[in-house]
């Protein structure tokens, strides 16, 4: 979702007495668009887009007073339409238009889980109007970037997570939206691809004529890695340029069995020990998830690597760092990312291999403990 959140105010999540129960019960349904650019603007889509609702807060104003007497849990058999979304990029002209394009609600597990392919237009007068895709014109789209480009003729859409099975390492997805006529294409470029990306930063140049691409995921054959290089596409050819080629070194220390990680879970009962009037539950489930008393110590340790280092102090303005923690060996940051299914580690810059073999050795052997399971080192690049 785009940060704008803060500017929603209770009359906009309020319906109006436009959106009656018959006709929110139409609209209800996730729909795609039947032709390019079909206008399905309806005033319940515009009240769940402008106050940012959720299917299920929707669904719950609208329950009947016997459902709700009743108290029956409602799992919708199809996807229903969110006003709020995750991945949504927004794009505003220099005429005041702004452009939110597709994004997605909920994870995949969710019945209400669907990434979006329409584009969003909000006036300057207020106006709201919704316009929808098939997708053999629109693929669904979710943490891309919308750059206007061509003196905002145009919007090039880059990137995409989107659906599983339309994914393709190696190939970076680009749509070209015409502002005027609304008309949707995908097109292609030539060079060096960064990839299947996804939640990157894209920038025009001052002159117009490229896009700085930087930061975000790419999707290779050991999953989605993060992009560590800078890309520029040319905007007039579509052409790529790879600007760095960072030689760092990565490695991801999982389970053996392929189970998830209990970081987050040592996490909480190390906040819940620290900070007992927090109201969490520091005696919880994590001995039976692992089958063991939980070794403390060696999550205290887990990112002390047996050299000399320095911590690095997380940053309260990154929202990720969270889960992330940084340290600096001989003026080198390393950086130890959770990813749940395995923990990352990166080496910007570089160090004896004596000593990364030591790192790699060393949360091997932690985590095998932390989790009360043996523990596997996969090397991703420089080795």
């Amino acid at each position: 979702m785009a940060d704008d959140e803060d500017e929603v105010t209770d009359e906009d999540r309020e319906p109006g007495p436009e959106v009656t129960s018959k006709l929110f019960r139409r609209w209800q349904k996730a729909v795609r668009g039947r032709s390019p650019a079909e206008d399905m603007t309806n005033p319940v889509w515009r009240w769940l887009f402008r106050g940012r609702v959720d299917p299920y807060h929707a669904n719950e104003r609208f329950r009947s007073r016997l459902q709700k007497m009743l108290r029956r849990v409602d799992f919708p058999s199809e996807p229903r339409w969110a006003g709020c979304r995750m991945g949504q990029s927004r794009t505003e002209l220099a005429d005041g238009r702004v452009f939110w394009i597709a994004g997605e609600h909920e994870d995949f597990y969710d019945p209400d889980f669907f990434i979006y392919n329409d584009v969003i237009i909000e006036s300057l007068d207020g106006d709201l109007r919704i316009f929808g895709y098939p997708e053999s014109v629109f693929r669904p789209t979710d943490f891309h970037s919308a750059t206007a480009v061509n003196g905002d003729q145009s919007i090039l859409i880059l990137g995409n997570v989107g659906y599983p099975d339309q994914r393709e390492v190696g190939r970076t997805q680009i749509f070209r939206l015409d502002t005027p006529t609304l008309a949707m294409s995908e097109v292609h470029s030539t060079g060096q691809q960064p990839g299947w990306i996804s939640d990157h930063q894209a920038t025009l140049s001052d002159d117009g004529s490229s896009i700085l691409v930087r930061g975000g995921k790419v999707l290779s054959d050991d999953g989605f890695l993060e992009n560590i290089d800078d890309w520029a596409l040319s905007v007039a050819e579509l052409h790529w340029d790879r600007l760095t080629k960072r030689q760092w070194i990565r490695f991801q220390v999982a389970r053996h069995d392929g189970s998830g990680l209990h970081l987050w879970n040592y996490d909480m009962r190390k906040f819940a020990s620290e900070y007992p009037r927090a109201g969490f539950d520091a005696e919880d489930d994590l001995a039976e998830q692992i089958g063991a008393e939980p070794n403390m110590e060696a999550y205290d340790s887990l990112y002390q690597p047996q050299v000399p280092y320095t911590p690095i102090e997380a940053d309260p303005k990154d929202d990720d760092d969270w889960r992330t923690k940084k340290i600096t060996i001989d003026g080198v940051r390393v950086r130890y990312t959770d990813d749940m299914d395995h923990l990352t580690v990166t080496v910007e810059g570089d160090l004896p291999q004596a000593v990364v073999d030591s790192m790699a050795k060393d949360v091997r052997d932690k985590l095998s403990l932390v989790e009360n399971a043996d523990c596997r080192v996969k090397w991703i690049e420089g080795r």
